[in-house]
């Protein structure tokens, strides 16, 4: 019985299972920025996206550390050099202000046709973080002006 066991097996050995998320976090990171609109989510299934999400989330919380150990420890997980140093350069410094939640999980309609598995669309957030100050919060309200019957505006 699996009292307790909170991790996903995704019916493969624990190697391979590392396998397909080291692949699917490089994949999600090298995206990144880069690519078109369109492109910018990697086509996965549900469960997998799900498993996928803390990995990059860990990674990019390495690159907004951005010193040496943790450096180190993004190294041993994403496979390809250039999206390392991507990681560390561009994307780690995008989301210093944003803590947590760099990732978005969109659900697709129809599950696939084989083995009818929910799919979904796994990307990075792209939003940008907009702080109002109070200041701008009042000068864009209106201005509400009380007008007497018998007066016009102009």
């Amino acid at each position: 019985m699996r009292h307790g066991v909170k991790n996903k097996k995704l019916g493969v050995n624990a190697q391979h299972k590392r396998a397909i998320l080291r692949a699917l976090t490089t994949s999600i990171l090298g995206k990144g920025m880069e690519a078109e609109q369109g492109d910018r989510y990697v086509r996965t299934t549900l469960h997998k996206a799900k498993l996928v999400r803390s990995c990059v989330e860990r990674m990019i919380t390495y690159a907004k550390k951005g010193d040496l150990s943790a450096r180190r420890e993004a190294a041993r997980f994403v496979m390809d050099p250039k999206v390392l140093q991507d990681l560390f350069n561009t994307i780690g410094p995008r989301y210093a202000s944003r803590n947590g939640g760099y990732t978005r999980i969109l659900k697709l309609g129809p599950n696939r046709a084989g083995d009818a598995a929910e799919m979904a669309l796994i990307g990075l957030v792209e939003d940008e973080i907009v702080v109002k100050t109070k200041k701008a919060a009042d000068a864009a309200k209106p201005e509400t002006v009380n007008m007497v019957e018998g007066e016009s505006n102009n």
